[in-house]
């Protein structure tokens, strides 16, 4: 899908206190987490075209923010930037796209858009970085997070009559971690033998599973029923 949109030099939330985070009354201030992006365009001489999106999702779709996980706001437009890492927001479905805001990254607060979950994590325990993750599932010991990535390439002008120009393009990248419920992080391996290894004494048990039930837990679905299995045992054996 071919588009054309002003590159963007930068996307700059506005400062905000770390007061404002730890606010003890932050569900009442709703208008305080959501502060207007200041969008700045280079000129028009630099409208590219290009392949690809970097949103999840182009279209901006209701959903529902939460502080501390609790419903805070509903009925949102929402949608999640995935290649400046950012949830924006503004008024309505309706609403221009020019006026659009961006939530404050915060690990108190999440949200969800349409059928899909976001929290965001600060750097630490196994994320040399913070940012928006998809919850996939979550348990008491074990939940599977989704980091969702846009890698960017640009455009290419032919060399000789030969060639054409490329386009520049976004390229999906995907990455899943295990979070442990002492907060650490573990990013999982492409491959299957090194992703096996990474559930460390779990290993054969692991394997096991996957085998009797056929499983593939290099697939999303799969790896989802995998980290499920090991926390209900892991629950079980707690009782």
């Amino acid at each position: 899908m071919k588009k054309k949109i002003f590159i963007t030099i930068s996307l700059l939330l506005i400062g905000f206190s770390n007061g404002y985070a730890q606010n003890r009354n932050l569900q009442q201030q709703t208008d305080l987490f959501i502060e207007t992006m200041d969008r700045n365009y280079v000129s028009p001489d630099f409208v590219d075209t290009y392949n690809g999106t970097p949103y999840n999702s182009e279209t901006f779709l209701l959903g529902n923010i939460y502080i501390n996980k609790e419903l805070t706001k509903s009925d949102v437009a929402m949608r999640y930037n995935i290649y400046s890492d950012e949830i924006e927001v503004k008024e309505s479905l309706q609403s221009d796209d020019k006026d659009i805001s961006a939530l404050l990254k915060s690990p108190d607060i999440s949200v969800t858009i349409l059928n899909d979950s976001f929290i965001y994590l600060s750097k630490g325990k196994g994320l040399e970085k913070g940012g928006y993750f998809q919850v996939i599932t979550t348990g008491k010991n074990l939940s599977l997070y989704k980091k969702l990535g846009k890698k960017y390439y640009e455009s290419k002008k032919a060399k000789t009559s030969f060639e054409r120009d490329v386009p520049a393009k976004f390229e999906d990248r995907v990455t899943y971690y295990i979070h442990f419920n002492n907060g650490g992080m573990v990013e999982l391996p492409d491959s299957k033998k090194k992703t096996y290894k990474t559930f460390g004494e779990s290993e054969e048990d692991v394997k096991s599973y996957c085998k009797e039930r056929k499983l593939d837990i290099t697939k999303e679905k799969d790896l989802k029923r995998v980290v499920m299995y090991l926390d209900n045992k892991k629950n079980t054996s707690q009782q």
